[in-house]
């Protein structure tokens, strides 16, 4: 195999079948991390930009994460051979 068969960072990342797997993750972590961590104060109507900005990391290091895990995961199928 040579490296131009490498898999390419970003075009794993956001295939489908990454995008299949590492979506639902990150919402199901994300959604979880947002209740826990900023709840209260989202429900109590306190919510400000910082908190919201708080939300989107929450579902984006799951996402980042679960990517990261994918692309390991094809990497090393394509330098051993078993794609």
């Amino acid at each position: 195999m040579s490296a131009s068969d490498a898999p390419r960072l970003l075009a794993t990342v956001f295939s489908a079948p990454s995008l299949s797997r590492c979506v639902p993750i990150a919402i199901l972590v994300g959604t979880l991390l947002s209740l826990v961590n900023q709840g209260t104060v989202i429900a109590s109507g306190d919510a400000t930009a910082a908190t919201w900005w708080r939300v989107l990391f929450n579902y984006l290091v799951p996402f980042c994460v679960s990517s990261a895990g994918f692309f390991s995961c094809r990497r090393a199928a394509w330098r051993t051979g078993t794609r």
